[in-house]
């Protein structure tokens, strides 16, 4: 799983940068507390600009993984990527397949609302998400211009990790428009349950993942976990 932070894309002064190894993450000290960036992410996201600006200068080296030399690297590639015309493009994450790439853009442009199921795309499984997945496609600013997923009656989102999706659906039809060939529908039951106030259990590999007061409800929830299009207001 990639984790994305208020750090990319962003150009400003870090006072301090330090390293956690173990957690294998850069620690940058800000005027309200700290964030972090994943030295894979770093890496990742230096070699694919490097890549796409032919500039093999500002690919990570060996000796720049886990490095301070390495997170400068990364910031001089954003940093060169802004002053490019690529800046006016649509950035996605490394490794994100270029069909999604292209469903995105082209419902980005429409404004048509979609559902996305994101997860593991080595195995398939998909992480049961249930807040924001439903929306609309829109982009942030800054140097890197990267999709959001705008839920309806709101001008802004969070950013979609492009490199876990799983499946794409057209929220009016409920067609697919972009299936991943390992994506597993998740084998989803209903059962009572123990606790009184909510009788109705959700059980996914044997364990309990939610509980609800109605049937109606947990029958909508297991709906909407299998790709179909029920809103989530419905069982939230």
């Amino acid at each position: 799983m990639q984790h994305h932070n208020t750090r990319l894309g962003k150009l400003r002064p870090t006072p301090q940068v330090t390293l956690n190894t173990e957690q294998k993450l850069y620690v940058i000290t800000t005027d309200n507390g700290y964030s972090c960036f994943g030295f894979d992410n770093a890496r990742d996201h230096a070699n694919q600009m490097a890549q796409r600006l032919n500039r093999a200068d500002l690919s990570f080296t060996p000796s720049d993984y886990a490095a301070l030399a390495g997170y400068r690297k990364y910031e001089e590639a954003v940093s060169t990527w802004s002053r490019s015309s690529l800046t006016r493009q649509t950035y996605f994450d490394p490794g994100t397949d270029p069909k999604v790439a292209a469903v995105l853009e082209t419902r980005r442009q429409t404004s048509d609302k979609v559902r996305l199921v994101l997860g593991n795309t080595c195995t398939g499984a998909p992480w049961l998400n249930e807040y924001d997945v439903v929306g609309k496609i829109g982009r942030s600013d800054g140097s890197l211009k990267v999709p959001l997923l705008m839920e309806d009656g709101e001008s802004g989102g969070g950013a979609i990790l492009t490199a876990c999706v799983l499946n794409i659906i057209d929220w009016k039809s409920g067609r697919a428009l972009y299936r991943h060939p390992a994506y597993l529908e998740p084998e989803l039951s209903l059962q009572p349950s123990d606790v009184p106030e909510r009788p109705w259990a959700v059980i996914h590999l044997n364990e309990v993942i939610a509980r609800f007061k109605e049937m109606g409800k947990a029958c909508a929830y297991i709906a909407f976990m299998r790709g179909e299009t029920i809103e989530p207001r419905v069982f939230q």
